[in-house]
Formats: structure tokens, C-alpha cells, sequence
């Protein structure tokens, strides 16, 4: 072997990754819901290593150190320098995993369309699997590769990486636990690094430093960001149904005992609006705008082609202290009579905001945008902000409308502040966010 192409290295980066949010990779099926997850022999949930490192892969630019990755073309190839185990659940308590509906909506009616229902399992968050990552480099790599190594664990950290299905609804958000985390580096010209190697017996070896590995590559992306908080004028229901038969016939959704508002619904709600604006707007490519932000799903004639959007809307957790919930009685009215339907009596369960509290924090993140695309989030930004936009069920009473308290509007270097009376912006600003709106009237 050739002085080149010997190994001189290895870097170990071992730590425990930890969900924050709810985490969704698919086994293909459907034996305990629709969509199940997948599970171990032992009936744990785990994170497959092609998963995990094609994620990795998708967060830096196409052809970014091809050799690092490997590949395959005709005759020839690389293998790659990252290898990785499968990361396994690690806990004393066995996972929670839950089930989730799902329904589409009809973005004319805003009604549920008729046998498009459908459940899902998640891993719940705060779940944590346990990481192992072995990079190798040779004499002429070692600085590359070690850079990548601290790029790696930069994302993680960071917490930049989301894995499994439906991320851009906020699912699989990871984080990288660091104060668990260790790094080695294997110096193979040295004698005991090699047989700590050849052992695995890493007690004896000392846990570099992060700087050490040198600066991370710079791996931003173009990204325009809403980061909005909003006041709930009075309730809010994101129907769940409980199997135990003493609790109300419809609940708000929790997660891991905290009231949330999915990442499906806001979503949800915030394409049915951009598209009603700019079929108002009679935008020429009004279709190819939506599509091309939020993207779409094959239909089952299989006449248009599935295509993933560019916008991630993250999942809001509703804190106790700030909402509380209460059981309402309802009655189902006869329109031709008005009279009281016989067996029509159901009860539902919403949250309500607190005297001081009510407040939440929606997040919005559109990557690679287009320069039309910022002004149609502000657009429906407004109509949240105004109380325009209605989020969940039950609408048709009033429930689910925010007022807009402070938001910060940020892309590029740029950042723009807004407070809950809009007209103090000073002008300047205003007319770099109506720039933002002329350009895709005008477009």
C-alpha cells in the first residue's frame, strides 16, 4: 500500500443525540397504525445509520467532499471515510411511543376531505439514542477530515439537523447532548492509540477538545426566518381522541403532558392562506408558488409528482402555567327547525390562555428562498397578527385566533423587529418589508 492511501487516523466522536421534538422513521407498515415506526428486535425504536448519515450528507453542498461521503461511478469508486453504527435507544424506561390522526383538509372549504383519514406513530421527544462515529484520514486528508469531524458536531449541537419523515412540519428536530459527549483521536503512528483501538478500551484515553479539530465549514444556508410571538385571544382545540370513556369525545392534542399545536396544523392553516392570497392577487404562476414552497404529495391517480417544500413551520409547545383547559358542552342545532338534534349532544376539551399568559412562539423557516416568497409569509404574518387567521377546529366559534404581540423578521445579515403596534415602525423599515410584498405582486 502506498504511503497515500495508508491510514495514519481515526477520529471517535461518541455521545448520546436526544429528540426535541417528536421523531417519525417509517418501517413501510401498518400493522399498529398506518404509518408505523420502526423498531428493534426488542421492540425499541432506533435510528438507522443510512437514516442518520443521509441526513448528515443532505446539510452540506451537492459534491462537498465527494472522497469524505465515497461513491460509486462505473468501475471506480471510494469508500467513505465516515462510518457510523445505528443509533440505539438508550434509556432504564421503555420508549413512548404514541399515535398521532391525520386528516387533509380542502383548501377551498377548509372542511376535512371524505376517507383521506389517517393515524401515525411517533417516538415522543426527550427520547435519546446513542451515537457512534468513526471517521478515518489518511496523511493527506487528516486536516479535511477533521475539520468535517467539528462541522458534524457543529450541526448536531447546534441543534440544524432533522431526520425522519415530515421535518418540514417540525418533526425530527435532534440535538447533540455535548456535556455526554466525547472526542478521541487516534493516532496511529503511536503505539498505545493503536492498541486502545485494537482493544476498545477508551478508559485510558483522554477526550480532546472540540478547537482542536479545527474551525467548522461555514454550511449556512440562504434562509428567510419568522420568529413570532402571539397572544390566543381565547381558545384553542387541536382535536385529539382520548380511548378512556370517562374523558370529553374530543381533547387538545398533548405531547410528552404538554399541550402543543403541531407543526401540520400551523402548517396546514398557513398554505391554505398564502394560497387564497395569491389566487386573490391573480398571480399567473399562483399553482407553482405554492408548490414549490410548501411542496406536495403524489395524488393516487399519479398525476403529478411528489415534491418537498421549503418552509418549516416547527411544532409550539403550549406551557401549563399558561393555558388551562376546560370541558364545554355542545349541542348539534337542527338548521331547518332549529331545534336540538336527538343524540347530538358531544362535549370537547380546549385550551384557554391565562389572564397573563397565552403567549406562543411560532417559527417559521424558508430555505433557499425564492425573492417573492418573503412577501407572501408577511402577508399571512399579518393575517395572524390581526386576528384574521384561525388555527385548529372549531373555528366557526371563535376559537384558534391570535393577535400579534413582537415578531423578528430576519434573512441574510438583515434583521427587522416588530412590536404589537405595527405603526411604530419606522419608515425605513416599513418599506423594506413592502419591497418585500411589490416583488411578488410584481412577479
Amino acid at each position: 500500500m502506498s504511503d497515500e492511501n495508508r491510514i495514519k487516523g481515526k477520529i471517535l466522536l461518541i455521545g448520546q443525540i436526544e429528540c426535541l421534538s417528536p421523531l417519525h422513521i417509517g418501517s413501510g407498515r401498518d400493522s399498529r397504525s398506518d404509518l408505523d415506526i420502526l423498531l428493534d428486535p426488542y421492540g425499541e425504536p432506533f435510528i438507522p445509520a443510512t437514516s442518520f448519515v443521509g441526513i448528515l450528507r443532505h446539510n452540506f453542498p451537492e459534491q462537498f467532499g465527494e472522497n469524505f461521503w465515497g461513491y460509486t461511478k462505473d468501475q471506480d469508486g471510494q469508500q467513505s471515510a465516515l462510518c457510523c453504527a445505528d443509533l440505539r435507544y438508550v434509556s432504564q424506561e421503555a420508549a413512548e411511543i404514541v399515535v398521532r390522526d391525520g386528516i387533509q383538509i380542502c383548501t377551498e372549504t377548509g372542511l376535512a376531505m371524505p376517507h383521506r383519514k389517517f393515524d401515525f406513530e411517533l417516538v415522543e421527544r426527550g427520547s435519546r439514542f446513542k451515537l457512534n462515529l468513526e471517521l478515518t484520514y489518511r496523511e493527506q486528508d487528516e486536516a479535511f477530515v477533521k475539520q468535517m469531524a467539528c462541522t458534524i458536531y457543529e450541526l448536531l449541537a447546534k441543534q440544524r439537523v432533522h431526520i425522519g419523515a415530515r421535518t418540514n412540519s417540525g418533526f425530527g428536530q435532534i440535538r447533540l447532548l455535548e456535556g455526554d459527549t466525547k472526542i478521541h483521536d487516534f493516532d496511529f503512528s503511536k503505539k498505545s492509540d493503536v492498541l486502545h483501538w485494537l482493544t476498545k478500551d477508551f478508559s485510558q484515553k483522554t477526550s480532546i477538545p472540540l478547537e482542536s479539530l479545527g474551525e467548522p465549514f461555514n454550511l449556512r444556508k440562504k434562509c428567510f426566518s419568522i420568529t413570532a410571538m402571539l397572544r390566543l385571544k381565547n381558545s384553542l382545540i387541536i382535536r385529539s381522541y382520548s380511548p378512556q370513556p370517562e374523558m370529553p369525545d374530543t381533547t387538545q392534542l398533548k405531547s410528552k403532558g404538554d399541550w402543543v399545536i403541531p407543526g401540520t396544523s400551523l402548517k396546514g392553516a398557513i398554505r391554505a392562506r398564502a394560497k387564497r392570497i395569491v389566487n386573490t392577487l391573480e398571480l399567473k404562476n399562483a399553482k407553482e408558488i405554492i408548490t414549490e414552497l410548501f411542496g406536495n404529495v403524489e395524488d393516487e391517480n399519479r398525476s403529478k409528482k411528489a415534491r418537498k417544500g421549503r418552509i418549516r413551520i416547527q411544532e409550539v409547545n403550549l406551557p401549563g402555567k399558561d393555558f388551562q383547559t376546560e370541558s364545554q358542552t355542545r349541542i348539534k342545532i337542527d338548521r331547518f327547525t332549529g331545534g336540538v338534534i336527538e343524540g347530538g349532544l358531544f362535549d370537547s376539551m380546549p385550551v384557554f390562555a391565562s389572564a397573563d399568559g397565552g403567549l406562543i412562539a411560532l417559527q417559521i423557516d424558508v430555505f433557499e428562498y425564492k425573492p417573492y416568497e418573503p412577501g407572501l409569509l408577511l402577508l399571512v404574518l399579518k393575517d395572524l397578527w390581526s386576528g384574521d387567521l384561525a388555527v385548529g377546529g372549531e373555528k366557526n366559534i371563535g376559537r384558534g385566533v391570535f393577535r400579534g404581540v413582537r415578531a423578528e423578521i430576519a434573512w441574510d445579515d438583515e434583521k427587522i423587529m416588530l412590536e404589537e403596534d405595527l405603526s411604530k415602525l419606522p419608515t425605513d423599515k416599513k418599506e423594506v418589508l413592502e419591497k418585500f410584498v411589490t416583488t411578488l405582486v410584481g412577479g
